[in-house]
């Protein structure tokens, strides 16, 4: 770790120097240092490492302020991946082929990118509602046959036949869903989406903020006034919430708080349906007695309740 410290330091200091950069300007990529992080670790000996900051292609994404956060959150949600494949049985550091990842509200697909690198033979879907985003580097990464940008919206009909026919399409054996730091609702969606969709064999979701305030039945909607009465943070108890939301019949699920993430926001839920084995839930009295989060008008009577 000593080593990888010293060599970002040397980096930054060169970049910083010299203005080696095609537009002349040092950017943050050139900054970026990772240190007892083992997602920084995971990025460096990666092949995406090296082609972000040489490919003009991703340039933008390189100089991005964030950039060393999304790496963290990419490399994080890659890691739950790997955990939710490893119980398909399928080689977590192999190619990837028969797996499609579809991430759902992906903007330029940073964690997309990740993951066909991490995964060359794998096919990786990004869904977006944003019709100006520039995604020229997409096509310009890879195969379009391999990675594809598609404007849609989540909420839609139409997103969820396309995660169907994701699952239907020829060579996919195993169907990831992914959202990384979906905004409110979006989380409950694609939670929803995932319990609609038998063929999705796992969901990987990282939250981001609360649900906005319209109606007093709507899903998440006194979170902060349970997080208050329980003196917990909003995000927890959103979180919580949505982990309680995600069906238990024939599945797994898991919520991990992932400190090398770099955000307030660093928790993931995790699903995914065995292939043979039965989840431990099922076989325990919670495959009858499923929990669920009842709406009330006021936070008093908001409550958690088993269904008989």
């Amino acid at each position: 770790m000593a080593t990888i410290e010293a060599r970002e330091r040397g980096r930054a200091d060169a970049a910083s120097t010299s203005g080696s950069t095609a537009s002349g300007r040092a950017r943050a990529i050139d900054f970026c240092v990772f240190v007892d992080n083992a997602h920084g670790e995971a990025f460096e000996r990666s092949g995406f490492a090296e082609r972000l900051r040489s490919d003009p292609a991703l340039d933008s994404m390189a100089r991005h302020r964030q950039v060393k956060k999304e790496i963290s959150e990419a490399y994080g949600a890659l890691a739950q991946c790997r955990r939710a494949m490893r119980e398909r049985g399928i080689d977590v550091h192999g190619s990837g082929r028969g797996v499609t990842f579809v991430e759902l509200c992906s903007g330029r697909g940073f964690v997309s990118l990740v993951l066909v690198d991490a995964f060359p033979e794998s096919k990786v879907r990004m869904i977006d509602n944003d019709t100006k985003m520039n995604v020229s580097h997409v096509e310009r990464f890879c195969d379009p046959d391999q990675m594809s940008f598609h404007v849609m919206d989540v909420r839609s009909e139409e997103c969820e036949k396309f995660v169907v026919d994701a699952c239907e399409s020829e060579g996919a054996e195993c169907v990831v869903l992914v959202g990384v730091h979906l905004c409110g609702d979006l989380s409950h969606r694609a939670i929803e989406i995932y319990e609609r969709v038998p063929g999705v064999a796992a969901l990987v979701l990282s939250p981001c903020c609360l649900p906005r305030r319209r109606r007093h039945d709507a899903f998440g909607f006194h979170c902060k006034d349970i997080a208050r009465s329980m003196s917990m943070s909003p995000y927890q108890c959103w979180t919580t919430q949505l982990y309680l939301r995600i069906p238990q019949d024939g599945s797994k699920r898991d919520m991990i708080v992932d400190d090398d993430v770099l955000s307030q926001q660093n928790a993931f839920l995790i699903a995914r349906r065995p292939l043979n084995e039965p989840s431990l839930e099922t076989l325990s009295l919670s495959s009858k007695l499923g929990c669920r989060v009842v709406a009330g008008r006021s936070r008093a009577k908001w409550r958690v309740v088993r269904d008989a």
